[in-house]
């Protein structure tokens, strides 16, 4: 009988690591990431692709906007929001010449980044 508990355990403890592993490698950093600024708004419309089966522990976690290389605004996320395609709205105030650099990053792996300069003082 205790041969057998022995070998359940190791087969309990293999499972789980596999499983684990399986999970990490899997994991992928954002893969996608374009923005498109508002003025009329001042809004800022952010779009990721980061594909997660598991949304609560794989997630983009952090959105970090600069504005001309400075740091502006960063938010911290817990989850993500879809299984696929993200989208978030921020406000921001920019004027024409600033440019913006929009950052996701992946809680298990990498990130992605785009820089954008902004022409104009109306939507496109």
């Amino acid at each position: 009988m205790m041969k057998y508990v022995k070998y359940l355990a190791l087969f309990t403890i293999f499972l789980l690591s596999s499983t684990l592993l399986g999970i990490s490698g899997s994991a992928t950093s954002p893969r996608y990431i374009n923005f498109q600024y508002q003025p009329s708004t001042q809004t800022l419309k952010v779009t990721v692709i980061h594909l997660s089966p598991a949304v609560k522990i794989h997630y983009v976690y952090r959105i970090a906007i600069e504005k001309n290389g400075e740091l502006y605004q960063a938010y911290l996320y817990q989850k993500q929001p879809g299984f696929f395609l993200l989208k978030y709205t921020y406000n921001v105030s920019v004027n024409p010449g600033d440019t913006l650099t929009v950052s996701a990053y992946c809680i298990l792996w990498g990130s992605l980044s785009k820089t954008k300069t902004i022409t104009t003082t109306t939507d496109s």
